[in-house]
């Protein structure tokens, strides 16, 4: 077994991510717990640590809109192709943290960041002599 072909990552693409397909549109998505994710999602919680500690409904509403406002920010970090009823959205930080409050997107997100195949080094040195 060579431990870099199947382990050794492209730091590049994990911070800056890579092209994914979903349906007609095609996102930029940084892998799941790069440094500015873990260093954000940090800040966050230490921030609002007090409000999520109630674990009430308010809490809940806070990380959802948390977690929107970290992948926004350091994990979906463009798209092209992509409609929000019906018309066509420019990505900004500020549209990738609105459709990130659709749970069911930001799940999606996060799968396509969690695919470690997507970020390989062996794949980028591949891609790189396409």
């Amino acid at each position: 077994m060579d431990i870099f072909a199947t382990y050794a990552v492209n730091e590049d693409l994990e911070n800056n991510g890579t092209w994914v397909e979903m349906g007609d549109a095609r996102f930029l998505i940084a892998r799941a717990g790069n440094k500015a994710y873990s260093k954000l999602f940090t800040k966050e919680y230490e921030r609002n640590q007090r409000a999520l500690d109630r674990k009430d409904a308010a809490a809940d509403e806070l990380a959802d809109k948390m977690m929107a406002k970290v992948i926004a920010k350091t994990i979906l970090l463009g798209w092209e192709n992509v409609k929000f009823k019906g018309e066509p959205l420019e990505y900004s930080v500020a549209n990738a943290e609105m459709l990130l409050t659709f749970r069911d997107f930001r799940r999606d997100v996060m799968k396509m960041a969690d695919d470690f195949d997507a970020y390989k080094a062996v794949k980028a040195e591949e891609d790189e002599k396409n």
